[in-house]
């Protein structure tokens, strides 16, 4: 679950096993998720969000199972009717844009006793002793991230400058994807460029690191 601390709205999701980390960077690091997170994200900071796990599937997610953890999303998509979500059911590749009046109807509903009750939702749940075992299990096996993953997030958030070859400033951008959407190339072009040592782009441009200034 997504919430932007800022207006209340949320968006609601799932992640197959070991793919928590992924989703979540999808959404709010390389914003290949969802398009309304994004805007939102950008808009409001990602300061003002937070990332909250409402409920953990125990199994190994399979293609056999993958319904029950469709079945699992579904029901917080249907209880807490998120906002965020253009799509109306777990697991649909079909979606459907909320009207306005839509919209304002959720945020009706999404009062102050609903507010309480998702705050509550894991509010002194107690998991099953069989249940935590498999999710000390699972902690216990998962890989550390890699010194090559956290380099690649660390990359594509950071801010860049981009000038004409006359080194006027062509612009600054707040991660490099920005930066490669405003010339219109792709983000590895750009970096490779910071890896060279004029760090020219397209033979237009060149791009600088504004965390080394």
């Amino acid at each position: 679950m997504i919430v932007n601390k800022t207006t209340k709205d949320y968006y609601i999701g799932s992640a197959s096993t070991n793919r928590l980390y992924a989703r979540f960077c999808s959404h709010v690091i390389y914003f290949k998720g969802s398009k309304i997170v994004k805007l939102a994200i950008k808009k409001y900071e990602l300061k003002n969000f937070a990332f909250i796990v409402l409920d953990l599937y125990p199994n190994v997610v399979t293609k056999e199972n993958n319904k029950e953890l469709m079945d699992l999303e579904d029901k917080y998509l249907k209880l807490l009717v998120p906002n965020y979500n253009i799509l109306t059911e777990a697991g649909s590749s079909f979606g459907y844009k909320h009207t306005e009046v839509d919209r304002q109807k959720m945020k009706d509903l999404y009062d102050d006793a609903r507010r309480v009750r998702v705050g509550s939702l894991n509010r002194g749940k107690k998991l099953s002793s069989d249940t935590i075992e498999r999710i000390r299990e699972k902690a216990l096996i998962r890989p550390p991230m890699s010194e090559a993953t956290k380099n690649k997030c660390i990359t594509n958030t950071r801010p860049v400058v981009l000038y004409n070859l006359n080194r006027t400033v062509y612009g600054k951008y707040p991660t490099i994807l920005e930066a490669a959407k405003a010339i219109s190339c792709d983000e590895k072009t750009i970096r490779r460029a910071l890896q060279t040592e004029k760090r020219v782009v397209k033979r237009q441009w060149i791009v600088e690191d504004l965390q080394d200034k």
